[in-house]
């Protein structure tokens, strides 16, 4: 169900920022729109994913709780999971990253490192690795990125608001980084296959409508009744029922 999201505690933290680095902070008066689906989401927003999202982070929560309270130095050693836009760029580029989970509701900030310059690097490095080069005519390596072998998958799920009350945090989150899924691979197989198969729904309604060059528009849920309750609708399907999607 989704939630109003307004500027209250509305800060997105990484974990650097809490421990006093350089995290990423909105500019104020910054509000989250709940029913916004950005540009960069190339799938459908569906609750089946939500919630196959929603059981491995509860999964993994439980595991990192019952670990902390065994050895919490270890516990923080080997973390589960990772939230926060700087730390998963920092899982991405040491490949520790197994899958990715994004909202679909990131806020559009456009100036230089702002959110989506951010959001358009972790695009890049979940397919893309950073890799030591050696020329061997200036006799010298450098580093590039070089294509993954498997990219890492993207999840789109939830809202920031939503994002954070599945990890129990106090502030809204925009991605959260899979680092180590044991003994919930189970919960994992199934939200990258829901996943994938949203992806694949998304680019059969999107492809008719779109030109090859052209990025698709940003949409916004609609609330419908669906088996007697109200819900949040990506308006895709609603479109590819009616035949009216129309692109500008």
């Amino acid at each position: 169900e989704e939630e109003e999201e307004g500027d209250d505690e509305d800060e997105e933290e990484d974990e650097g920022a809490a421990k006093g680095g350089q995290g990423l902070r909105r500019p104020d008066g910054a509000i989250s729109d709940p029913w916004l689906v950005r540009e960069y989401v190339e799938q459908l927003v569906l609750p089946e994913v939500n919630e196959a999202c929603l059981n491995l982070l509860q999964e993994l929560g439980r595991f990192q709780e019952r670990l902390y309270l065994k050895d919490p130095l270890k516990a923080t050693a080997k973390k589960r999971y990772l939230c926060g836009l700087r730390e998963v760029l920092r899982a991405l580029k040491t490949n520790k990253a197994k899958a990715i989970i994004v909202v679909h509701n990131v806020e559009r900030i456009e100036s230089e490192n702002g959110l989506d310059d951010v959001v358009a690097q972790l695009m890049q490095l979940s397919r893309q690795k950073q890799e030591w080069v050696y020329d061997d005519e200036k006799k010298a390596s450098t580093q590039q990125l070089v294509p993954r072998e498997e990219p890492v998958p993207i999840i789109y799920a939830f809202t920031r608001k939503q994002l954070a009350k599945a990890l129990k945090r106090s502030v809204r989150t925009s991605v959260v980084a899979v680092l180590n899924y044991d003994g919930a691979g189970e919960h994992f197989a199934k939200m990258v296959g829901l996943a994938k198969e949203a992806r694949r729904r998304w680019q059969e309604l999107s492809a008719p409508w779109l030109l090859p060059s052209q990025r698709q528009p940003e949409r916004s849920l609609v609330l419908r009744t669906v088996e007697g309750r109200q819900q949040p609708i990506d308006p895709l399907l609603l479109h590819a029922q009616t035949g009216l999607v129309e692109y500008e």
